[in-house]
């Protein structure tokens, strides 16, 4: 659906013209439902992306903007023949393990988040194609183009629509309603967020262990050669 579907949706059902209800209301009710929907989860399924960036030789830092309008990044790769993903760790920890003499160029194994941008460790002695997984932000298009598809999983269309019912009707003191549409906008978010972010039934369920990375071993391998040179 988009924005002229729901409009018409709620006109159909509440029998208001643009007169007792403006699009400009109207449309402020459906960006407020749309908005608690992207708010109660950061990974919703429908707002993954994949990026890609090339490092540039002796920089740590690259902007979060600069790579793409990401919400969360789930993973870096290196995509060289000898590639690897990298480890987030805290960027305090790398603050205080990239320190001084330490702080060499190097193939970077590590990745940390600060003041919206990526930071590498070792930074970059090379320049290195990586592949970023992430979650981007949604877009608004569809507010002023209302031709446009809502930049939402299509199980949260109609529901936009009860929201905006919920707050018509509360808008004319019709509590029973208005409690209503509400509840259908409420449990109808529910069953779809359940739906939506179940793990996928082939997942591999990891009762113990968890997984070990390569990545620390590979880099203190390397570390020795990297000072020496």
């Amino acid at each position: 659906m988009n924005l002229a579907d729901v409009r018409t949706t709620v006109r159909d059902i509440s029998d208001l013209d643009t007169t007792d209800l403006p699009n400009s209301l109207l449309d402020t009710f459906v960006k407020e439902a749309f908005q608690r929907i992207v708010a109660l989860e950061r990974r919703w399924p429908f707002f993954q992306e994949t990026y890609t960036v090339n490092t540039v030789i002796g920089q740590r830092p690259y902007s979060i903007a600069g790579i793409g309008d990401i919400r969360e990044i789930i993973s870096i790769v290196e995509t060289t023949a000898s590639g690897n993903r990298f480890t987030e760790i805290a960027y305090d920890d790398a603050e205080d393990i990239w320190l001084g003499n330490t702080d060499v160029a190097g193939r970077p194994y590590f990745w940390a988040v600060w003041d919206a941008q990526i930071h590498l460790y070792p930074k970059p002695d090379a320049v290195y194609p990586l592949t970023v997984r992430g979650y981007r932000n949604p877009t608004y298009t569809w507010l002023s183009n209302t031709a446009v598809e809502i930049d939402l999983d299509g199980w949260f269309h109609i529901l936009l629509a009860y929201y905006a019912l919920a707050r018509v009707y509360q808008r004319q003191e019709d509590g029973e309603m208005a409690a209503m549409y509400q509840r259908s906008f409420e449990e109808g978010v529910a069953m779809a967020r359940k739906d939506l972010m179940k793990s996928r039934s082939h997942r591999p369920f990891v009762l113990s262990g968890g997984r070990k990375y390569p990545t620390m071993r590979r880099w203190l391998q390397t570390l020795g050669s990297t000072l020496g040179s």
